[in-house]
């Protein structure tokens, strides 16, 4: 039987897979040696924001918002660290789309490829870290859920 960790962990793996396969591409794109396609460039800027929006949706409404509701109090300030790292994150990205959205990529690309190599490794840490903390906020009990440990008690025997 699959447990609701385990499904919650599977569509946050889908979700980062997706936005994985975007970046390397994007890698590929902005090789040092590489030469500057602006469509190509474009379409995956706007197939990563698409992707990363709903990445987003997902994690805030199905992995941190539940638990800051819910959660222990050590876990519930983790997931609300960890959304706003997110939202940090995501307001960076969305500041580079901003900028680029009618950029000339090709006058522009002895700055445009280091940056946006550069953020994109950013991406990806951010994402690697988002898995790690989740996947513990999801497994590890806390504090508040461990149950006190039980010791014999000691009784005195008088003679």
């Amino acid at each position: 039987m699959t447990s609701h960790r385990d499904i919650l962990m599977a569509r946050l793996d889908e979700h980062q897979a997706r936005a994985l396969a975007v970046i390397r591409r994007g890698d590929r794109l902005l090789t040092p040696d590489a030469e500057p396609d602006p469509r190509l460039l474009s379409q995956s800027r706007w197939e990563l924001t698409r992707i990363l929006t709903a990445y987003k949706a997902f994690k805030h409404h199905e992995l941190f918002d539940p638990i800051i509701r819910n959660g222990a109090p050590d876990k519930a300030r983790l997931a609300e660290q960890m959304k706003r790292e997110c939202e940090a994150m995501g307001a960076e990205f969305l500041a580079h789309v901003a900028r680029c959205t009618n950029l000339d990529i090709v006058a522009h690309w002895s700055s445009y490829r280091p940056a946006v190599a550069k953020l994109l490794a950013r991406v990806q840490a951010h994402m690697a870290r988002e898995r790690w903390v989740v996947d513990g906020l999801l497994l590890a009990p806390s504090a508040a859920d461990r149950p006190l440990p039980v010791r014999p008690a000691r009784i005195a025997v008088r003679a």
